[in-house]
């Protein structure tokens, strides 16, 4: 299972436990280990007696090692200065964090971690890119809370969400607020313990000693009394008017706005303020009353939040008279909602009284529907589906979180040395020597991933490349990564022999059972490509066969085209790169047939395809190639002379060239080496100049005004100057039997 660090927004010990702790304990229930790291504060300090309290609180405990709290819970507080990202101060707060981060890893040995946060400000404080994967969770509008930075925290969250993976979202405003900023942003509402509060319903559950002593009918409100968000004026006006009903508030008052003002509310003799209360008496309060409120306001804050106080009341089994806020449009068959005023709420609470709202039943089974433990496993599946879960079980020897735990081991470093040993000694000419040390380290050391990348690298210079890729597979078996694999495919310097030897090498590691998808399918990509180059037509016709296996279990994953991944691990990318190397292939060996096939299935995939669904970096990376991949489906259509055929591939590239322009790639297109813009609007500057209508097949243009989109698909710029390339196929196209 994986290994989760959640940066919180509160600390564990808050007697109002949030959706930061619940999630927390959801995730270990299900089996994950999580270190919970207690708030690093988004705004500075503003000296009064609560924040006093918690500054002391955690200079007692940021020296101390991560805690247990629970199974499967650890608890870090680090030692930072509360909301400051700049200056010296923020650097300060990063190598607090940092240190304590190492120090937590080597605690509890964290392998391949996920980044589930809270916080806005996140990534002024770590580098994202040492997470397998990063989540933001957006539970609520923290930049319009009183008090907050708001401008500061507005554009942290919006790079924030533009960086990290995934973005979950708690309210439907968050999610339209929120979504054209990253791919994979998902709303999934707000839940609550219902287990915890279905305790209210146990008719042997004692009434809490500090109950007042009234008598009629209670109305109860638990949670944080703050001006920002509670109508106070509304809600003492309805206090005044109903004299015979009973208010009983239980929470801290002012905690985030120190503005608010309770004065005249506590003055009523029908209001009981108890103050806070711990997280497991709540089931005993609500056992107690008779209708449970949430007299919200409507501003900015409120329109944004989802109360998890909503489904804790539910699960209790009390009737719900609350603002209609817009995250409770669609609960008004479990609650009764009303607009914040006195009024409207006085007559909810009296038809709640009598019974003739929503029954208990209803109120239950809607509860029953808002788990934590339900959300959080639709949370992981959808993390699943992008790809983001680490594979299970893990390799042994997966990377830590800090690569250097790595680097710094006793094995490590031993095997660094003897390896500057071994170099030594292939200088002097001592390959026999070699030989026998590297067969004694190995056989004294089998899981040793740097004595095993070195055997490779010499099985492969010596041509065996059947050796050579067990070794490659037992490195991604212990270490779940395979970087000698991932140079070998990636960087040509790095590959051995001739174009037929890589050839050769490419055959055995394309046909490995052991290699994952995104391994394998490019092991096929790099073979064919090879193939291609030595015009060994057998070889292209049997890495065509390979590709289309691939790209048959690409099609069948639903999640191909939403695949979050990065760059060579995207299964999007991967099913394009498949596509073009086929297409190339063809092209070489004059397969007329089977590329106008291919070429068809290219044009459905890219009517499939969505850059604005998977990572934005691989989306922009991936521009050219499916521009090329679509510049030979228009080729084939032309030369079927179907003009319809013609314009539907012509609409594909201008809808994929309009998409390369969102500002959400704005950001990747300026800093990448090669300028993918530039060449979408190339291809269909080119392209759509050789329209021609489907009344008029006289129209259709002559292959000429076609050579320099073909050599765009051949060369990475256009290079008239081998013109004959693009002419050659050209000719031999013309000599195919009509399709």
């Amino acid at each position: 299972m994986a290994d989760i660090v959640l940066l919180a927004t509160a600390d564990w010990d808050h007697p109002l436990w949030t959706n930061k702790q619940h999630v927390a304990c959801a995730l270990a229930d299900l089996g994950h280990r999580v270190l919970y790291i207690d708030s690093l504060g988004v705004r500075g300090p503003r000296g009064d007696h609560a924040d006093n309290g918690r500054i002391l609180r955690r200079l007692s405990r940021g020296l101390r090692l991560p805690r247990a709290v629970r199974p499967g819970v650890w608890v870090y507080s680090p030692l930072v200065l509360p909301g400051k990202t700049l200056g010296l101060a923020g650097r300060l707060n990063r190598w607090s964090l940092y240190l304590g981060l190492l120090i937590a890893d080597v605690v509890l040995d964290l392998r391949r971690p996920l980044l589930w946060t809270f916080n806005p400000l996140t990534s002024h404080y770590l580098p994202l890119g040492k997470f397998h994967a990063t989540i933001y969770h957006c539970v609520d509008r923290i930049q319009a809370q009183p008090g907050m930075p708001g401008a500061e925290l507005e554009l942290a969250e919006r790079h924030l969400c533009s960086v990290v993976k995934v973005v979950f979202t708690t309210s439907p405003e968050l999610q339209h607020s929120l979504a054209p900023l990253n791919a994979g942003t998902h709303g999934f509402g707000n839940v609550a313990d219902g287990e915890h509060f279905r305790r209210a319903l146990d008719p042997r559950l004692p009434k809490p000693s500090d109950w007042p002593l009234i008598s009629g009918p209670v109305l109860i409100f638990i949670g944080a009394i703050d001006a920002y968000k509670l109508d106070l004026a509304m809600l003492e006006a309805l206090v005044r008017s109903s004299p015979h009903w009973n208010y009983v508030f239980i929470g801290p008052v002012g905690e985030t706005d120190p503005s608010t003002d309770i004065a005249s509310l506590d003055a009523l003799p029908n209001v009981h303020l108890l103050g806070p209360r711990s997280y497991a008496t709540l089931p005993a309060y609500l056992a107690q009353a008779d209708v449970a409120l949430l007299p919200l306001q409507l501003n900015d804050y409120t329109r944004h939040m989802y109360p998890m106080k909503f489904f804790e009341y539910l699960a209790a089994g009390c009737p719900v008279v609350a603002t209609a806020i817009p995250s409770l449009e669609d609960q008004g068959d479990v609650a009764l909602l009303c607009p914040p005023d006195a009024e409207a709420f006085a007559q909810a609470i009296s038809l709640a009284l009598s019974g003739a709202g929503p029954t208990l039943e209803q109120r239950l089974a809607r509860a029953e529907q808002h788990t934590y433990k339900s959300r959080t496993k639709a949370m992981l599946t959808c993390l699943e589906n992008h790809g983001l879960m680490p594979a299970v079980p893990q390799a042994p020897q997966a990377p830590p979180y800090n690569r250097i735990r790595s680097q710094w081991r006793r094995s490590s470093l031993a095997a660094q040395l003897r390896l500057v040993l071994l170099r030594g000694l292939d200088r002097l000419g001592q390959g026999r020597l070699v030989r026998t040390l590297l067969s004694r380290w190995f056989s004294a050391d089998p899981h040793n991933i740097p004595l095993l990348t070195e055997l490779t690298q010499r099985l492969l210079e010596a041509g065996d490349y059947a050796e050579g890729c067990r070794m490659i597979e037992r490195i991604w078996l212990e270490d779940g990564e395979a970087d000698i694999l991932h140079q070998l495919l990636f960087r040509r310097g790095s590959r051995p022999g001739s174009r037929f030897d890589q050839l050769l090498l490419f055959d055995v590691l394309a046909a490995s059972p052991v290699l994952p998808l995104h391994y394998s399918g490019y092991c096929w990509v790099v073979r064919t490509y090879r193939a291609t180059d030595a015009k060994d037509a057998q070889a292209m016709r049997r890495g065509v066969q390979g590709l289309g296996g691939i790209l048959a279990r690409l099609e069948a994953d639903p999640n191909t085209y939403c695949c979050l991944k990065p760059n060579r691990e995207n299964r999007a990318k991967l099913l394009i790169s498949s596509q073009l190397t086929r297409l190339r292939a063809l092209m070489a060996l004059e397969d007329w047939s089977g590329l106008d096939l291919a070429a068809r299935e290219l044009l459905h995939s890219a009517r499939r395809y969505d850059p604005f669904l998977i990572e934005r970096n691989t989306a922009t990376r991936m521009t050219r190639n499916i521009m090329r991949s679509l510049t030979v489906a228009a080729v084939m259509a032309w030369h079927r002379g179907d003009a319809c055929g013609f314009d539907a591939v012509l609409d594909q590239i201008r809808r994929l060239r309009e998409a390369c322009y969102a500002e959400r790639f704005d950001p990747i297109a300026n800093k990448t080496q090669e300028d993918h813009r530039g060449f979408s609007d190339a291809i269909l500057e080119i392209l759509s100049a050789c329209h021609w209508p489907a009344d008029q097949p006289e129209a259709r243009p002559d292959a000429e005004q076609l050579v320099d989109a073909l050599l765009l698909v051949y060369f990475p710029t256009l290079k008239r100057a081998r013109a004959e390339k693009a002419h050659d196929f050209f000719r031999a196209l013309a000599l195919a039997p009509a399709l």
